[in-house]
């Protein structure tokens, strides 16, 4: 993740000093090339407010630690890796401080373009999810104007790569199939899932190949243990 200096920097500058942005920024993220892009920025944009920048760190308890000292509203970037800790889960502790606390919004990057972490980051309680890939000024820019209007922001390339993923993630298999991996999971054979089922053996093995093909998986075991991490067996 990176912006690169001399141009990038000058225009996320101008286009700071456009955004009315009255909150404290903290900035937490293993990559520091990107912590200083974004603090020099901001310390630029903002002249006339040289301590809006409440600090840059690189582990989740240096972060809660600096947020419980002030009381004002505070912007967090933070990114998915960091030092001692998980990004993740830094914005659901951020977002999970007492109702009282100043509000703490928050803007996630994503390193990783795996479906399931962009899944869990999507249904989590960031207010902008940025993606690595993605990163550009223009879109931190379109991120911060959304937070700032009380929106939610979704960086193009995750909402792309949930919807090409759709299809392989989100099998539509059939009753029967869910009844057959369920059984397939508790480690039946074809014969005994067609006896618990009262179907015949071969129309039981005509269900686990069709499960097999639906989940993009080499055999049942795989089958198993993909239902059982996409959550398609209790």
């Amino acid at each position: 993740m990176q912006l690169r200096v001399d141009a990038e920097l000058d225009a996320l500058t101008r286009d700071l000093q456009l955004l009315s942005i009255d909150h404290k920024v903290l900035v937490c993220t293993s990559n520091r090339p990107f912590a200083l892009a974004l603090a020099t920025s901001f310390a630029l944009a903002h002249t006339r407010n040289p301590d809006q920048l409440l600090g840059i760190c690189t582990r989740p308890d240096e972060a809660l630690t600096l947020i419980a000292a002030v009381n004002q509203p505070v912007l967090a970037f933070v990114s998915e890796q960091l030092d001692d800790g998980s990004g993740l889960e830094l914005v659901r502790q951020l977002k999970d401080r007492p109702s009282a606390a100043p509000v703490v919004s928050t803007v996630l990057t994503l390193a990783s373009l795996d479906p399931v972490v962009l899944r869990r980051a999507l249904h989590g309680p960031c207010d902008a999810l940025l993606t690595q890939r993605g990163l550009h000024v223009a879109l931190v820019v379109a991120a911060l104007e959304a937070v700032i209007g009380g929106f939610r922001f979704v960086d193009p390339v995750a909402s792309f790569v949930l919807r090409e993923q759709l299809p392989h993630d989100h099998p539509q298999l059939t009753q029967r199939e869910a009844e057959v991996l369920r059984l397939v999971c508790e480690g039946l054979t074809n014969r005994e899932i067609g006896a618990q089922l009262h179907i015949a053996e071969t129309t039981a093995r005509g269900h686990v190949q069709s499960i097999i093909q639906k989940l993009h998986v080499r055999d049942r075991t795989a089958a198993a243990a993909e239902g059982v991490r996409r959550h398609l067996v209790d």
